[in-house]
């Protein structure tokens, strides 16, 4: 059968299967007219006439203009669609209705994979986007495969994504022999417009072919476009409808019951807790463009354990936010201030801040003392929303309670310490768009507010950060210029600005810093920083951009933000090059070229670099990408931790990776990297690869082992007074890590699904040597310091190393027991079902485990037998919600 036959008959399988000929009078002429290009009209139907189980045999569907105009962007953009596709859409007061019909001439070929909500998988997929807004920025996206997975994704700033977002909204998918089918139906409460007599959404519609790697779209999107949403047509016809004032509340019930060791004569260890708790989670459409968000004493205990982390560093540690209610709302809430790959984590908005772990601790007095893990969240809200006139407003606020630990001393008397404060969180954003999106200016801004006991001082009672960007698209929107500036102010204490001064940020009291000054009296700090951004980002092969990053010295958003330094100005510049034609060997393919340098304010130069990247795809749609780094010689005004500044060689360093076909049962994949330094004894390389395999439809699992081995001739340990002066001490280490992460996904039905983790973690650290800095600046890497010999390092009866720096046979530095050996397994089980839509059951297993020794030795078998004998924590965690609209 030809290409054409076969079309010929789908079509006439699927006028069969809508219940109408072309000989049925009006309704044939209507449904067959050919709609305007871009343009895709809804009908409307009455209350209750529609069904929504995937079977299209409600007659409102006949009146409704079809969509069929279709074209590929994969993997031949432009082409006609290898399958034809008919959409149509209806809506009633409350509900706007899709069906997408998808025609197959192969359809015992269509997959469907069953995976839980939210989880892209190798399957055939249907979706359709909405601007509702009509702003071309912002769009709500829903999607299926054909196995009846619901995927939503919330769009913002025409090209960015939130899947953390999730709506209330149904979906029904059958199959025949002529294809399937997809039968939407999405409240007007998920979407948000303004009030108007008739509506102009954006709206597009795309359908992925799984076994041809094919995806077409109504309009299409091309590869070198940099938008989305901003290209997306119209839906029209939509009339006579009001913006809901949505009101939507989501209370839920938690019992948990968690099982860890005892500890013989600790009042506060006794092995066993059992806790309930309620809380509820409220949307409110406050009016047509804004709604209220809050949750009321939130818990999270259904969201996965953060990863096993060794950190020798100063700075900070990232964690992802995984809390369903921070994740909602990135497109406002969301101030990148950073760089790079990393560039994403900081920011002026971390919320990970709130509910942190406390920042004190209780005096046991020579007692025992209570361990609090994390800060409760007595309330968070947010209003957020657009107008009709292209304002986007967000305003945020979170409380968390003062909390208090319990002390019994050494004599039986019960004392109480508070160990985290009252905390106010705020965040604000106003913006504006202009042009129809393609220019913008907004201010964004955050402020922290600590009710301080005396005993945790060494806070900042107090900080503020605001910030005004702005950005321009032009020249047909193929050049771009964005930026930001912004402000911080932190007041305190004497000691909490010491201590701010003191930093790992800044280090204020190094002594060759002449540019900054500590000032032990202050009681605040202030600071400005800011970024600025030209570049090309669509039209031909070639992008680029070109800018400059500077923060002061006095810049500080770690209240509520997240940030690793201040006292840097950051120039750089990208350049790629670009093939998007498929060819013989590549499908596509790109090199890419980054330039930077920076310096401190003191005119110091604390980078200088370059990097050639490329990254393909190949013809039978395996992946791979490739790198090169070379640094230069650089000034480290943080390893001495407040120390003078040391100059650290440069080095080279590579990477590479590639990925199989994803839509194969068994996939593979595996990223390299090595590093070496110019001078020294510095390198590292790192292997991860992984293997995932879905032996059915509806089970999948990952195993990603993980190895890196390191040499760091310069690790900070102490400093130490010698004959009047500060020495800075410095080891060797040799350590070794590796992990092994393993994920399944067993999903019983789109709705009922049961995810699994676990991870074994070891990191083992032995110093070789030990040496002291004594020329931070000199021209040769080894004249910077002085290697101590076996005449000035002993060990005493307990393993701890002693230093004789001066060399006159007494002991001037104890460094106690500087090798280490941590060994972590981390697992959760989560049973999730969703028993009506908006409404969920979670049942939870939590397991931990943990040891530590002094031994620094890497022995995989020694290692993993210690684990097992090292006690457990067990957490079992039944929380139920229940969603209902008024």
């Amino acid at each position: 059968m030809t290409i054409r036959s076969r079309t010929a008959a789908a079509v006439g399988t699927f006028l069969a299967l809508w219940g109408a000929t072309p000989a049925s009078g009006q309704l044939a002429s209507e449904r067959l007219r050919v709609p305007t290009p871009g343009v895709a009209e809804a009908a409307r139907a009455a209350p209750g006439a529609l069904r929504i189980d995937g079977r299209l045999d409600d007659p409102a569907w006949a009146t409704a203009v079809p969509i069929t105009q279709f074209v590929q962007r994969e993997p031949d953009e432009g082409a006609p669609p290898s399958e034809p596709t008919e959409v149509r859409v209806v809506y009633t007061d409350r509900a706007l209705y899709v069906a997408i019909r998808a025609f197959d001439s192969r359809a015992g070929e269509i997959a469907g994979h069953l995976t839980r909500r939210d989880e892209d998988s190798p399957s055939d997929w249907v979706g359709i986007m909405i601007d509702s807004y009509r702003d071309r920025r912002t769009a709500f996206e829903f999607a299926v495969n054909a196995a009846g997975v619901k995927r939503d994704i919330y769009r913002f700033n025409d090209t960015n994504s939130d899947l953390g977002w999730d709506a209330v909204w149904d979906v029904a998918v059958t199959s025949d022999a002529a294809g399937w089918v997809a039968e939407f139906e999405i409240p007007f409460t998920q979407l948000r417009f303004a009030e108007a007599g008739s509506h102009r959404f954006g709206f597009n519609i795309y359908r992925r072919i799984n076994r041809l790697n094919e995806l077409q779209y109504w309009t299409l999107l091309p590869r070198e476009a940099s938008g989305v949403v901003s290209l997306f047509g119209e839906l029209v016809g939509i009339e006579g409808i009001e913006p809901p004032r949505r009101l939507e509340i989501l209370p839920y019930a938690v019992a948990r019951g968690t099982s860890t060791p005892a500890v013989d004569g600790d009042p506060f260890e006794t092995g066993s807790e059992r806790f309930g708790t309620m809380g509820a989670d409220i949307r409110y459409g406050l009016s047509s463009n804004l709604t209220l968000s809050a949750t009321i004493n939130p818990d999270f205990g259904q969201v996965e354990a953060d990863p096993a982390v060794v950190n020798l560093t100063a700075f900070e540690t990232f964690l992802p936010e995984k809390r369903p209610h921070f994740q909602e709302g990135l497109d406002i809430f969301q101030f990148n201030i950073g760089l790079g790959d990393g560039g994403s984590q900081e920011q002026l908005f971390y919320t990970r801040r709130i509910g942190r772990s406390p920042q004190g601790a209780a005096d046991p007095r020579g007692g025992h003392a209570e361990q609090i893990a994390q800060t409760t969240i007595l309330g968070a809200a947010k209003v957020s929303g657009k107008t009709p006139a292209g304002w986007t407003i967000g305003l945020g606020g979170a409380l968390t309670a003062e909390e208090s630990a319990t002390a019994i001393d050494s004599i039986g008397s019960r004392h109480s310490d508070v160990v985290e404060p009252m905390t106010g969180y705020f965040v604000g954003r106003l913006a504006r768009d202009f042009r129809g999106g393609l220019s913008r200016i907004g201010v964004f801004g955050t402020a922290v507010q600590r009710d301080l006991p005396d005993n945790l001082g060494f806070l900042r009672s107090s900080a503020y950060t605001v910030a005004v960007d702005g950005s321009h698209r032009f020249r047909n929107d193929t050049y771009s210029i964005d930026g930001w500036i912004g402000t911080s102010h932190v007041r305190g204490s004497t000691d909490a600005i010491f201590e701010t001064q003191t930093s790992s940020a800044r280090y204020f009291q190094r002594p060759d810093a002449s540019h900054v000054t500590l000032d032990p009296t202050r009681t605040s700090l202030s600071g400005f920083a800011g970024q600025l951004n030209i570049g090309k980002h669509s039209g031909g092969n070639w992008r680029w951009s070109a800018g400059v990053d500077t923060r002061s010295p006095g810049f500080e958003a770690n209240d509520m933000g997240f940030m690793r330094n201040a006292d840097r100005t950051i120039q750089y510049t990208w350049l790629q090059r670009r093939w998007l034609e498929p060819g013989r060997i590549f499908r596509r393919a790109n090199v890419n070229f980054n330039q930077w340098a920076a310096w401190s304010h003191g005119w110091e130069r604390l980078a200088i670099g370059g990097n050639l990247n490329g990254s393909f795809t190949l013809a039978n749609y395996w992946s791979g990408f490739l790198g090169v780094n070379r640094e230069l010689e650089r000034l480290s005004p943080g390893t001495l931790r407040g120390g003078p500044g040391l100059l650290v060689p440069g080095g080279w360093n590579g990477f590479a990776g590639f990925d199989s076909d994803g839509r194969r049962t068994l996939r593979a994949g595996a990223f390299g990297s090595i590093y070496r330094e110019d001078e020294g004894r510095g390198w590292s390389y790192g292997f991860h690869p992984e293997v995932s395999w879905r032996p059915a439809s509806r089970l999948d699992l990952a195993l990603r082992p993980g190895f890196r081995w390191a040499a760091n001739d310069r690790q900070y340990l102490t400093t130490a007074p010698v004959d009047g002066e500060s020495a800075y001490l410095l080891g060797e280490l040799r350590q070794t890590t590796a992990s092994l992460t393993f994920r399944g996904n067993v999903t019983f039905t789109p709705a009922l699904s049961l995810q699994l983790y676990a991870e074994p973690f070891v990191s083992s650290g032995h110093y070789e040597t030990f040496k002291q800095v004594t020329a931070p600046r000199a021209s040769t890497y080894g004249n910077r310091f002085d290697v101590f010999g076996p005449d000035r390092v002993t060990t005493s009866e307990k393993g701890e190393v002693l230093i004789d720096v001066n060399g006159d046979g007494s002991v001037d530095a104890n460094l106690g027991q500087p090798d280490f050996t941590f060994l972590s397994f981390r697992s959760n089980a989560v049973l999730r079902w969703e028993y009506r839509p908006g409404s969920a059951l979670f049942v939870v297993w939590q397991h931990g485990r943990a040891d530590e020794t002094n031994d620094g030795r890497f022995e995989p078998g020694q290692n993993w037998g210690r684990l097992l004998d090292a006690p457990a924590t067990n957490t079992f965690l039944i929380k139920l919600n229940y969603w209902f609209s008024l």
